[in-house]
């Protein structure tokens, strides 16, 4: 922000900006590519905050529903813990949001990482305390809280990435922050058990503690200011008015709001996946459910290896394009998970079964990197230092959301129909019809996902709502 704008009286009530304005300017060496990123030193401390606090949080996930599972031999208190975890995002995340906007997130993101290492250590210590040993609800109610703090730090962090690189290096910085996104959880999920059969149950959170006060540090060796507005330079609004400045914002754009809509759907594809996962290998594949690796792992390493091509820019298709020919990938995979096993089981080659699974994870991996990729780098650039808080707020809102409808709709369509196969055969019609949908009915529409940031569809004259 210029400082004749900073020295400007403040107006009653102004809306937020609409154009992108990158905080660095754009320099001859700024190519594209996750080495060139990374040369931003700013951008490395943010980077390597996000390994230590994902880390952290993807490793403390699985040792928690280990150990109140441990605690209690409940499903429904592993349940509870799930609950724990997201709820907070539904409730908190598009507040958490606001307030990024109004204050540095350097700070923000430094304080709470510092308060969720403090809680994880208080539940270890709760397990020593007589009248707390061997229950199970301190560990739900830190949780919860623990879940609180990090929906203040979520929004800060996806806010700065555009602050501290170029514009032209965005869609390779959110490259790899999906990628390391993908690679934490999976490195989180392997390292957890095993630390927990290690050291036992207690020393994980002191391990995860140390993750986030590393990632406390990374953030406070940030030397760029990730402050949208200096203090008294903006209008004092209320936390609902600014809410309501971003939801108008939204209204006004309709590049932001197909982004949302495709991340929403990829989410919803995510966690649709992983509530079959287990009943389909089970049921399906007749193996254990522990062998969740087999589906998992490939369609992490594809959504890896999409983030490194479309970090380092080589493919050329428009993002319309780009998105329609993943959303008939990922259908297609899926059908053929649904199809295949009783066809080879038929034609008797069921011994072909499993690399034929894992192939198509690795694609269904790498076409749902090439929905998720674009709708973050979208909402990235069609958004202002001023207001991009919120409006990643309201992302993590729907992402939070997004978890119960899979798991309630589909997982209560393959216990109630016994057929896991079919169900996946459903999904996978539904994720073709909506590629469908985007080529044949919305494709004219989709022209914004593809226009320079801060270009509305309304000023081409095109339809505005999706």
């Amino acid at each position: 922000m210029s400082s004749d704008r900073l020295h400007q009286p403040p107006p009653d009530h102004a809306p937020p900006l609409h154009a992108v304005r990158p905080a660095v300017p754009p320099h001859p060496d700024d190519a594209a590519g996750f080495a060139r990123v990374l040369r931003r030193r700013d951008f490395r401390y943010l980077w390597a905050a996000q390994c230590g606090s994902q880390l952290a949080q993807n490793f403390i996930q699985f040792a928690l529903l280990v150990v109140v599972y441990d605690l209690t031999g409940l499903t429904t208190a592993v349940a509870a813990v799930a609950v724990a975890f997201t709820f907070p995002g539904v409730l908190l995340s598009a507040p958490a949001g606001v307030y990024a906007d109004r204050h540095d997130k350097r700070s923000l993101m430094m304080l709470t990482n510092l308060l969720r290492a403090g809680l994880l250590v208080l539940i270890p210590v709760s397990q020593l305390a007589p009248f707390l040993q061997h229950q199970a609800w301190p560990l739900l109610v830190i949780t919860f809280l623990f879940s609180s703090v990090g929906q203040v730090f979520a929004p800060a962090e996806a806010a700065s990435i555009p602050s501290l690189v170029s514009r032209e290096q965005i869609q390779g910085a959110m490259s790899l922050f999906m990628t390391t996104v993908i690679f934490t959880l999976m490195l989180g999920s392997v390292l957890a058990p095993v630390c927990l059969i290690l050291f036992g149950d207690l020393v994980p959170f002191y391990i995860a503690a140390v993750l986030f006060a590393l990632a406390a540090l990374s953030c406070w060796r940030i030397g760029s200011s990730l402050r949208a507005v200096s203090p008294g330079a903006g209008p004092q609004t209320h936390v609902f008015q600014e809410f309501q400045d971003g939801v108008s914002i939204l209204r006004r754009s309709a590049g932001l709001r197909w982004g949302m809509i495709q991340l929403g759907l990829a989410l919803i594809m995510v966690f649709t996946i992983y509530a079959l996962g287990a009943p389909y290998l089970q049921k399906v594949l007749h193996r254990s459910p522990n062998d969740i690796s087999i589906v998992l792992i490939p369609a992490m390493f594809g959504l890896v290896a999409m983030a490194g091509v479309l970090g380092q820019h080589l493919i050329s298709l428009p993002r319309r394009s780009l998105t329609v020919i993943a959303f008939f990938t990922t259908g297609t995979c899926l059908l053929a998970m649904g199809i295949l096993p009783p066809v080879f089981q038929a034609v008797g080659i069921s011994g072909l079964l499993i690399p034929a699974v894992v192939l198509l994870a690795l694609a269904f991996g790498c076409a749902l990197g090439a929905i998720l990729i674009p709708a973050f780098t979208v909402l990235q650039e069609g958004t202002t230092e001023e207001s991009r808080g919120r409006i990643f707020g309201g992302v993590f809102t729907v992402i939070n959301a997004s978890i119960a409808l899979p798991l309630l709709a589909f997982g209560g369509a393959a216990d109630l129909s016994h057929s896991v196969d079919g169900v996946v055969d459903v999904f996978g019609a539904l994720v073709v019809s909506a590629g469908l949908v985007y080529r044949f009915v919305f494709w004219d529409r989709l022209l914004v996902l593809d226009q320079p940031a801060g270009v509305d569809a309304t000023s081409r004259g095109a339809p505005d709502s999706p």
